[in-house]
């Protein structure tokens, strides 16, 4: 969130209001905090000593109880650990809110996968054993294009999910009370360019996946040519371990989204802006993925691991597998907001950092100008 919209949301507040959020004053943005001291000025309401005492009594709170906008004030998290637990306090102080964003990306993308794995297996039918490829191009090509259309929509419903839950942490980093559905529609005013990133980066993690078949050959050949034979269990770990590295390498990129819906950034500048702002944060950036990507896995696929563990003589009503299914969607839910938390934090924070005072004067001074 700009300056100027932070101008416009206290210049629709009462005195009152405007009083109270003074108080509370070190728990704001920077940004928050100047545009709050101009409306004060604007209106000749003297604050002063009550903003000296709560700067004074600020600095005595706890750490691990400080909130985002102080810790973003103060450039704290210096490890990825602290910063991983200050993802999950925002999290779960604000529990409903991210699940209530996330959880119609879920639902979407749960549909999609449905509907692309039944698509598939139809076509698979009409198959015959030991097929040419040549004579089936078409029948493959209709599969490659329903399991593309499958992967576009999921993401597409987690990108809006993510968007939305940048606007929600930056307004609660401003002292805010966000809503879901607030969050969800703000997106709109940037809709042009958040739907070319989304799918630049849908594309980008297209690459970064080929890339990954094509290493894990490469790693297969060399395999053969020194007659390697390691077991499946190492196997499996490689292959999952080039995955989530080509995925690391593409997070770097991940801040534009914020940088794009919170600041207005164009898609190419938004870009750069993002590996400029995760330049050191390797361990942070795995971290946030590998507890969301693992998390989510775990979580959707748990219903079904208990279920197989579980011995039933005769047959389950018909309307089981699909309580299973409501079952993975809640528990994906639950897991995947983190990630998307953190990036937001991690952009708030980092922008707020490498941001020099003269340029939000800069900006203030553009406002009252007007």
């Amino acid at each position: 969130m700009q300056i100027q919209d932070f101008v416009k949301v206290y210049q629709a507040k009462s005195d009152e209001e405007l009083i109270q959020l003074a108080a509370t004053q070190e728990q704001l943005t920077p940004q928050a905090r100047l545009a709050l001291q101009g409306e004060l000025s604007r209106r000749q309401i003297s604050m002063a000593e009550d903003s000296e005492a709560s700067q004074h009594g600020g600095g005595g709170h706890d750490a691990a109880h400080a909130s985002v906008g102080e810790r973003l004030q103060q450039g704290e998290w210096q490890g990825a650990g602290d910063f991983v637990s200050e993802v999950l306090r925002t999290y779960h102080s604000h529990f409903w809110l991210f699940f209530r964003i996330t959880a119609p990306a879920v639902i979407i993308g749960t549909i999609a996968i449905i509907m692309g794995r039944n698509e598939a297996r139809e076509n698979a039918r009409h198959l015959p054993p030991g097929f040419d490829f040549h004579w089936y191009r078409a029948e493959m090509f209709e599969t490659d294009l329903v399991i593309f259309s499958q992967f576009l929509v999921s993401w597409m419903g987690f990108s809006f999910s993510y968007g939305a839950i940048c606007i929600a942490v930056d307004e609660t980093a401003a002292g805010f009370t966000p809503s879901a559905w607030h969050s969800l529609l703000n997106i709109r005013e940037r809709l042009g360019p958040f739907l070319r990133l989304c799918l630049l980066l849908f594309f980008l993690v297209l690459a970064a996946e080929g890339a990954s078949v094509l290493l894990g050959i490469g790693v297969f050949w060399v395999r053969d040519q020194w007659h390697v034979h390691p077991s499946r269990f190492l196997i499996s770990v490689a292959s999952y371990g080039v995955v989530g590295l080509m995925f690391l390498v593409i997070s770097r990129f991940a801040l534009a989204v914020p940088a794009v819906i919170l600041d207005d950034y164009k898609v190419g500048k938004a870009m750069f802006r993002s590996d400029e702002l995760t330049q050191g944060k390797w361990l942070t950036l795995a971290a946030l993925l590998a507890k969301s990507l693992i998390g989510g896995y775990v979580a959707g696929m748990c219903p079904f691991w208990l279920v197989s563990l579980v011995h039933v003589n005769g047959p389950l009503p018909s309307w089981f597998p699909w309580t299973l299914t409501v079952a993975s969607i809640i528990g994906v839910t639950v897991a995947e907001p983190p990630m998307f938390i953190g990036f937001a934090l991690l952009y708030l924070k980092m922008s707020a950092l490498s941001s020099g005072p003269s340029k939000v004067l800069d900006q203030s001074i553009g406002v009252a100008s007007r």
